[in-house]
């Protein structure tokens, strides 16, 4: 699997060139080859410097990290990967990529979100902590808040307050990684 993270924009073509040599090498190993993007919307560094349609013709699959709706500075508190964040952007991926090439990757993290409001009335939304799903769970259940089914999300969501904080949670499980893999 290769996975390069944040390269320039303007080394997309030498990025393509990059696999298109090395694939051929791979294969006589025995090895399968795939890579993976980033969603279509995004920096230069983050997802504008992905081929997907040439890299789709020289891999044997091309994986979508369907993860990082919400990420780790963002300026507001939400999930990783809400189910139709995730189905908008493989519809835009299949235009560039078949079908029969194209693997899902899901997070198996989320992130705890703490909100506070300052001395303005601006909520503020710091670095969140990032958690595993079975520490994630046990995190809610520490701290008695209550997992309800978010329809937005396609997850289970927690909210609850602590030391003048809201903190909030989106977690995957069974069904919401069905939604997505359905």
């Amino acid at each position: 699997n290769i996975d390069f993270e944040n390269i320039y924009k303007k080394d997309k073509d030498a990025l393509t060139q990059f696999v298109r040599e090395i694939t051929p090498l791979l294969r006589e190993q025995g090895l399968v080859v795939s890579i993976d993007v980033s969603v279509p919307d995004g920096s230069e560094t983050w997802s504008l410097c992905y081929d997907r349609k040439a890299l789709a013709e020289v891999v044997d699959y091309v994986a979508l990290m369907t993860y990082d709706q919400h990420w780790a500075t963002s300026p507001k508190a939400g999930s990783v990967a809400e189910i139709t964040w995730v189905e908008e952007n493989v519809k835009k991926v299949l235009k560039e990529v078949p079908r029969e090439k194209l693997l899902l990757g899901i997070p198996f993290y989320t992130r705890l979100w703490k909100e506070e409001v300052d001395e303005n009335g601006v909520v503020k939304v710091t670095n969140p902590r990032v958690f595993s799903m079975d520490a994630a769970k046990k995190y809610v259940e520490e701290n008695n808040a209550e997992l309800v089914w978010d329809e937005k999300s396609g997850q289970y969501y927690a909210e609850f307050e602590k030391d003048n904080c809201v903190y909030k949670i989106w977690l995957e499980d069974p069904v919401s990684v069905n939604l997505k893999s359905s």
